[in-house]
């Protein structure tokens, strides 16, 4: 029995040894790729303190919110559901300004709605003019 596995190792011993070989190569280097994620080291991050001590804010009965200033409007307008107001007005936003169409207008038809109003006293309050057509 130890004559035929002598003379199995004899006649394949080229093979065995590249296949030996391939099996410790493939593991040092996974072995390798292994330990550059567990000896990872996590960055230096420092945490100086400020050197000017700063007063803790006073708490004041007024007001201090500040005012915030851009797109505000002070009419809420509705939002359009696929570009339709359902029969109201129709307000719409481009190059030359802000313009709201009427029912029954010359373009009210053609206008993709962006906001949508119920009077035209919200439209004008919200910042836009009326459609000249």
């Amino acid at each position: 029995m130890f004559s035929s596995i002598k003379e199995f190792f004899l006649r394949n011993q080229q093979k065995l040894i590249f296949a030996i070989g391939y099996v410790l190569v493939f593991s040092l280097a996974f072995g390798l790729g292994r330990m550059s994620v567990v000896f990872r080291t996590p960055p230096d991050i420092a945490v100086e303190e400020s050197r000017q001590q700063t007063a803790l804010p006073t708490i004041t009965t007024t007001n201090d919110t500040p005012e915030i200033k851009g797109l505000q409007s002070s009419a809420p307008a509705l939002m359009p559901i696929d570009g339709e107001c359902g029969g109201k007005i129709k307000g719409n936003i481009s190059s030359s300004g802000k313009i709201y169409h009427m029912p029954g207008g010359a373009f009210y038809t053609r206008t993709q709605a962006e906001a949508c109003f119920t009077t035209e006293a919200e439209a004008q309050a919200a910042g836009f003019r009326k459609s000249k057509n």
